[in-house]
C-alpha cells in the first residue's frame, strides 16, 4: 500500500486495474476487508481452489481484499465515483504479480464487526465477583477441635447466591452466570468433605439441632507443622453462558471460586478413670 501511495506517476491511472460496484466492507480489529458481490469476477477469484478446467495463466485465485488505510488512500487520491474505497487484492495462482494493482470500489456496504462470543464470554467470566468464603466452625476456629468429636462446618449463607456478568462488543453481548453448587472442604489430614450447600450455622440455643456438613478428625494435629491442620474451603459454581446478537451458549460445568484457609488445632481429650474406693 505505501508503494502505491507513493507512486504519484501512476495513481488514478495505470495503477487502478478496475472500478467495481458493490460488495461489503467489514471492519476488523485493526484492518478493513472487502467482500465482493456474489457471482462477480472478484468473488470467483476469492475461491480457495483454482477454477475447473484448463489452467488460465491470467486467472488468479485464493484472493483476499484489503481496504487501503485512510492515510494511504489520501495520498492515492480519488480513483472513481464517490463514495468509494481503494482495495488491494492478494492472490495465489497464475497471473499473480506482487504487489497486485489496486482497484476502486464504489457503493460498498459497511458492515459492523461481529465479535467472537467465545472471546467475550471469557471477559464476562472474569467479571463475575465470586466471593471468598468465610469459614465457620463449631467449636470455633480459635478453639481446639477434639478427636472423635464431630465439628460443624459452614460458610456465610449470605454468600450462597447466583451471580451474573456481561461483556459486549458491537452487536454481540454474552452473559455468564454462576450458581453455587457445593463446597469442598480439605481438612488438612488428607481427607475432604463435600457439602451440597453452605452448611448450617451452629446455634448454641438449639442443642438438638443437626447439620449435614461436618467432619470428625481421628488423629490430633500434634505431629503436623505448627501443630495444626490447614483447612481449606472452596465453593464450586455451575457456570453457563448465553449470547445475544450471535449464536452461542452452553454449560461450562463446575467452576471453582476463591478458596479460604484457616489453621485449626485438633487435640485429644484424655480422661482418668479411677476405680471406686481407689486413692
Amino acid at each position: 500500500m505505501p508503494a502505491f501511495a507513493g507512486n504519484t506517476e501512476s495513481q488514478n491511472t495505470t495503477a487502478a486495474s478496475a472500478t467495481v460496484n458493490g460488495g461489503t466492507i467489514s471492519v476488523g480489529a485493526s484492518t478493513e476487508s472487502w467482500t465482493p458481490p456474489a457471482g462477480s469476477h472478484w468473488a470467483q477469484a476469492a475461491q480457495s481452489d483454482p477454477p475447473p478446467g484448463k489452467p488460465n495463466p491470467n486467472q488468479p485465485y485464493g484472493c483476499t481484499y484489503a481496504v487501503v488505510e485512510p492515510q494511504y488512500a489520501q495520498l492515492m487520491g480519488v480513483g472513481g465515483p464517490q463514495p468509494g474505497n481503494w482495495v488491494i487484492p492478494t492472490c495465489a495462482g497464475p497471473g499473480v504479480i506482487d504487489p497486485m494493482p489496486p482497484f476502486w470500489v464504489v457503493n460498498a456496504t459497511a458492515q459492523a464487526p461481529t465479535a467472537n462470543p467465545v472471546v467475550l464470554v471469557q471477559q464476562a467470566l472474569s467479571k463475575l465477583p465470586l466471593p471468598t468464603p468465610t469459614i465457620e466452625m463449631a467449636p470455633a476456629t480459635d478453639q481446639d477441635q477434639l478427636v472423635n468429636a464431630s465439628t460443624w462446618l459452614w460458610i456465610d449463607p449470605a454468600a450462597w447466591r447466583g451471580l451474573s456478568a456481561s461483556a459486549t462488543a458491537g452487536p454481540v453481548t454474552t452473559t455468564a452466570t454462576a450458581t453455587p453448587a457445593e463446597v469442598i472442604w480439605q481438612m488438612g489430614d488428607g481427607h475432604s468433605v463435600t457439602c451440597l450447600g453452605p452448611g448450617t450455622p451452629y446455634d448454641p440455643s438449639q442443642p438438638n439441632a443437626t447439620t449435614d456438613c461436618s467432619y470428625t478428625w481421628t488423629q490430633s494435629s500434634a505431629g503436623q507443622p505448627g501443630g495444626v491442620y490447614q483447612v481449606t474451603a472452596t465453593v464450586y459454581y455451575r457456570a453457563a453462558w448465553t449470547a445475544a446478537g450471535a449464536p452461542g451458549g452452553r454449560s461450562l460445568g463446575l467452576v471453582a471460586g476463591p478458596s479460604a484457609h484457616v489453621a485449626v488445632r485438633v487435640a485429644e481429650s484424655e480422661a482418668i478413670n479411677n476405680s471406686p474406693g481407689s486413692s
